[in-house]
This record gives C-alpha cells, structure tokens and sequence, in this order.
C-alpha cells in the first residue's frame, strides 16, 4: 500500500489525535527500551481516544496493514512496517476506593501503578522493572517480585476494555465475554487494543508481612570462579512465599572476570529475613548490603536496566533446577561475548526464583507454565550493529547451557522472553492451547497487533 494512501487515516481521526509520517531515522523520536528489531512504520498515531483507536485498527484492517501498539515500550516486537498506535501518554491511574481496585491506561508504567496504589496502602502484583508497562505484564501472565504471594499478574485482573479487529469495543472480564478474557489473560498479546485494565489490590502491610510498608532488601556478590558453591546452594535452597530472588551475572563496570550477584526481597522482619538467608550469608560474599526499603521504591534497584534506546534483548527459558554444569556454560558463554571486544560490557544474564506456589492454585487465563519457578535470561546490550551475530550466539549458548541437566527435554518460554522462532507449543504449553488462541485471533481479532 502506497504512503499516500495511508495518509488518508489522518482525516478520518479526531484533533485530539496526531499523525505522523516518519521522516528520520525512527530511533530518534521512539524513545524505546530497545531499538532490536525496530521497524520503521508507514505511519505512527499518537492519541488517547478510544474512538480512533477504533477507527485506527478499522483501517489498518480493511487495508491489510499490521498494527503494533505501543505502551510501556519494552518489547523487542512493538515496533512494523504498517501503523504504529502510540500509546505511551495515555498513563492516567485511578484508584477506587469504593471496591480498592485500580483502573489503568496502556500507557501506565509499573512504577506509576505501584505509587498509586502505596499511597492508599495498598500493593499490587506488578513487575520487576519501574518502566515496564503494566499493561503488557498483564497480558503476558505476568512474573514480579510479589508472584510468591500473589500469584501471577492475571491473578489480579479483573476486567479490560478491549477493541476488536472490526473496531468493536468489548469488555472482558469472567463474567461478560469470559471466553475472550480467557485467552486475553496470558496471551493477549495475539489479539486486539487494551485500553484499560481493572486489577486487584491488597492491604500493603499485611501482603509484606511488616508494619511500616517496607520490604527487606539483600545484595550480596560472590566471584563467577565460586560457581560450584553457588550452583551447590541453589540446589538445595528452599524458598517460602515471603522471599523473591534474582541472580545477576554480570561483568564489573571496570572489566574483569564476571561477578555473581543476588538481590533479595524478603517480606517480613530483620531477623526472619537473615535467617531464611543464612544459606547465603554463610558463603561469606565478597560485597554485600541489607536495607529497608518502601514498597514504592522496591524496585529502584532495577533502574537502570529500563534505560532507553540501544540494543537489548530478553530471550528466556524456564527451568526446573540449575546445576554446576549450566552455570559454567552460562560463564563461558558470557565471558565468550565479553571477549569479542567492542561496546558489549554490559550484556547479563539473569535468573529469577520466583516460587508459583500460589500461582499454581489458580486456573486464570491460558498462561501455561505454572510449575516453572526458575527462568533464566540473557540480555545482551551493545549500541553497534555489528555485534547482532554475537548476541544472538550468545542467546542459543545461555539457553543451551541453562538446559544442561535440567529435568526436561522441550523447551519453555515465557512470552515476555520469546526469540520470535519458538514453536507455539513452547510459548502456550500445548498444540491445544496454541490451537484455540490462533482460532479466536483469527475468527475475531483477525489483524497482526503486537501489544507491549
């Protein structure tokens, strides 16, 4: 379809709407998580109105143009070459106090959400990065620091207003359009335009079991030469609901031989917290800190991986348990990266322990992969093109490792971390599943949205 034809939709939005033919290179005026991938679209749509996102998708439908949306901006695949709908300005949070539910636009990043709600001492099962847009968590499953307690994000959601590929403006919940909500919660990426989100919250100091709504936080390093001893206690750890944990292997800013770093959040007191520690503290780590910290402030220790622009990529796999061998081939494959040179230095890995014991009580949603408590992550992170083969290698070597001596032979992936060549089954669980999605995309919400 030729530009000039696309420029026609301006005429058909409303003067509260802006429309913009990209004349740069886009990654100047995206402000994205990543530019991995980015795409420059036909045309980009900037608005906070319901009625021209209908009349948008009603277009890009009758014209057979893909639509990505836009909200947080973290997606490696938010960005195509047909109209992109820009949603990030339309964050508008509400609390109710009526019923202590929130109601948010796709625009609203986590931190915004988690401010809303502390300020009512309230707490919502939100994400591990403050720039992660809440929408999107929602629509993937949604994994965060407080799923030990919550469960998944699905697990709070309550409600969505949801706009069809034929522009119709559906609300889903359990109870009205329950077969659509279904699939929405989990894989609502597949389908259509989220334009509010209605979710749970819970009394702040009782979720965080303390009594002045803060959370206990624990840094502690240990050298990636120490491999066996970590890999020894992560085999025998035990985690109970009130502790979430993350692994970071990363290189030091300076250069060096990478460092094995665990964060901690753990929701009771001082002494509670070192005890169900002490597994860790008793490997004697090379640097180490224990604070509290207020809930609204429990993830600023993330901040700056939701640093804008460059290149980055988050390609997980779950995993049922980590030996010494994974670890060691998750080293090599970083320190194998690290010595190709170049602007790379600040590539990682991540592995979450997040216990689903709660989430594994619940059936919401067609989120597949309940009984998996560890993923592990790659992030690569450079600014030159030229090293896209060294990252994608770097992808497939930390999966291949992560694998090693796991209980499984298929792979497991989250959809917030696919590569984009997963077999469905891997992201939904089972050919069923797959199938039933691919069936409602294409029966009702028959045109290529990407919601992030």
């Amino acid at each position: 379809m030729a530009i000039a034809d696309v420029t026609s939709l301006k005429h058909l939005l409303s003067h509260s709407s802006t429309f913009t033919i990209p004349a740069r290179a886009f990654t100047e005026d995206y402000n994205n998580w990543t530019n991995y991938a980015l795409t420059t679209p036909k045309a980009v749509v900037k608005t906070t109105n319901e009625s021209d996102i209908q009349t948008v998708v009603k277009f890009a439908s009758e014209h057979n143009l893909r639509v990505s949306v836009r909200g947080g901006g973290h997606s490696v695949f938010n960005s195509c070459d047909g109209i992109i709908l820009d949603l990030a300005g339309w964050d508008e949070v509400v609390y109710d106090d009526g019923d202590n539910t929130i109601r948010f636009r796709p625009g609203a990043l986590n931190g915004k959400v988690m401010e809303v709600a502390g300020g009512r001492g309230r707490c919502v099962m939100s994400g591990t990065c403050n720039t992660v847009g809440m929408t999107s968590l929602y629509l993937g499953g949604g994994l965060g620091p407080l799923a030990p307690k919550l469960g998944m994000a699905i697990d709070s959601l309550l409600s969505a207003r949801l706009i069809t590929a034929s522009g119709e403006l559906l609300t889903v919940s359990p109870e009205s359009n329950p077969e659509v909500f279904h699939i929405l919660a989990g894989a609502g990426q597949t389908l259509g335009v989220v334009t509010e989100m209605q979710i749970k919250t819970y009394p702040l100091n009782e979720t965080l079991n303390t009594t002045d709504e803060t959370v206990f936080f624990a840094s502690m390093t240990f050298p990636a030469s120490r491999i066996a001893e970590v890999a020894n206690f992560l085999s025998s750890a035990k985690w109970d609901e009130n502790t979430a944990v993350y692994l970071l292997l990363v290189s030091p800013p300076e250069g060096g031989a990478p460092l094995f770093i665990f964060t901690v959040n753990y929701y009771g007191n001082d002494e509670d917290a070192k005890r169900v520690l002490k597994g860790l503290y008793d490997l004697k780590p090379i640097a180490e800190t224990a604070k509290r910290v207020p809930y609204v402030r429990m993830n600023d220790h993330s901040e700056g991986s939701g640093e804008r622009g460059e290149f980055k990529r988050m390609t997980g796999v779950g995993l049922k348990r980590v030996n010494v061998e994974g670890l060691k081939g998750m080293v090599e494959a970083l320190e194998n990266l690290l010595s190709a040179g170049g602007d790379l230095g600040k590539s990682c890995v991540l592995l979450e322990f997040l216990g689903m014991g709660v989430a594994r009580k619940s059936s919401v949603g067609v989120y597949p992969h309940r009984d998996i408590d560890i993923w592990c992550i790659p992030v690569p992170w450079y600014s030159l093109p030229e090293n896209h083969a060294s990252a994608e290698k770097f992808c497939r070597d930390v999966r291949k490792a992560a694998k090693r001596g796991d209980v499984r032979e298929d792979m497991v992936v989250y959809s917030g971390f696919r590569a984009g060549d997963e077999k469905p089954e891997e992201l939904w669980g089972s050919k069923e599943t797959a199938d039933k999605i691919a069936e409602m995309k294409a029966s009702q919400f028959d045109v290529s949205v990407i919601t992030n």
